[in-house]
């Protein structure tokens, strides 16, 4: 059943790995939730049709568990954002200290957020997810979360004019 084409948890996997990777920050721990989380999810897997959105039902499992295993982490992490680009022009050394400065700076402004405005931020721009799905996955009202997306965004704004 699990490598079924049309196995719902095998669709998700990767998304699930990727904030699993945000939250921690650290390859290994995010591997380390992912097959906790998945085998959690295995022993429910009679319970999957049940629910409406099973990704966010998958994701809250994954941010269950990281909450679970925090204590063992230490603070809160910061959400890691990786550009690997490939240039073909001779300053490429130039663009790539650009991108890492850009880079440094957002993980800077980002780590002066709460911790579930980085959570919001995260599946919105990067996983790109709907208002119901992050609601569902973290557990708030719709409304909390447009309101988290506005004020982590305005602070970014803040933060980067302010350097």
């Amino acid at each position: 059943m699990l490598f079924d084409k049309n196995n719902k948890l095998l669709k998700c996997q990767n998304k699930l790995y990727r904030f699993a990777l945000s939250l921690t920050n650290d390859a290994n721990d995010a591997k380390d939730i992912l097959q906790e989380t998945i085998l959690k999810l295995l022993e429910k897997r009679n319970e999957w049709n049940r629910f409406d959105n099973f990704e966010a039902y998958a994701m809250r499992s994954v941010r269950n568990t990281y909450l679970n295993d925090r204590k063992k982490w230490g603070n809160a992490r910061v959400i890691p954002i990786d550009v690997s680009l490939e240039f073909e022009e001779e300053n490429e050394i130039e663009k790539k200290m650009n991108i890492s400065d850009l880079r440094n700076d957002f993980n800077r402004i980002i780590a002066k957020l709460p911790e579930i405005q980085k959570q919001v931020l995260y599946l919105r721009e990067i996983e790109e997810m709907e208002y119901k799905a992050i609601s569902d996955v973290l557990s708030i009202s719709e409304t909390q979360v447009k309101v988290y997306i506005f004020r982590g965004r305005q602070f970014i704004k803040k933060q980067r004019y302010e350097k």
